[in-house]
């Protein structure tokens, strides 16, 4: 999913290049567009009062896709594996402060494209942060550098962000 994510925003910027559209005039469609969604939407809804989905899930892996949306999802796998993340002009927490594994390395794929969120680990948990940033960032403020069990995070993050605490 991140990748077609990623794949079409070059193939749109490289069309935009292609044609001699600037990326300030690229920001400026986007902008126009989100005005546009605005207004399909009504005057009296939100961006940031988008309904945030609250649960709980005793699952394996993450597999989290939040498009307009927001989500605050608890973990409490007793074999966590890791999964992936997709935001999309959305945000919210995913809390994996719970999750127990018998694994070594545990791989996630976190995509952010014009939102941002908050990765809650367990403590102890060292990171292993390797994701691209274009107008965005990849924060972790944890500790256990000398942890057993390793995250390792892969992705992108644009226009957007994800902070990674414990």
């Amino acid at each position: 999913m991140g990748k077609i994510i990623v794949g079409t925003i070059l193939i749109v910027l490289g069309i935009g290049a292609l044609f001699g559209i600037s990326l300030g005039n690229f920001i400026w469609a986007i902008i126009l567009v989100a005005i546009g969604v605005r207004i399909i939407l009504g005057k009296n809804h939100h961006f940031w009062d988008i309904k945030t989905t609250k649960s709980t899930t005793n699952e394996d892996s993450v597999n989290e896709v939040n498009i307009f949306s927001s989500a605050d999802k608890k973990i409490k796998s007793e074999n966590f594996k890791g999964g992936k993340i997709v935001m999309i002009f959305s945000g919210g927490k995913i809390d994996l402060s719970e999750v127990k594994t018998s694994e070594k390395n545990v791989d996630m794929e976190i995509v952010v494209l014009f939102g941002g969120g908050e990765l809650v680990v367990p403590k102890g948990w060292k990171i292993n942060s390797q994701g691209t940033s274009i107008f965005g960032g990849y924060t972790t403020k944890v500790e256990g550098e000398d942890a057993l069990i390793t995250l390792n995070i892969k992705g992108v993050a644009i226009f957007g962000g994800i902070k990674v605490i414990n």
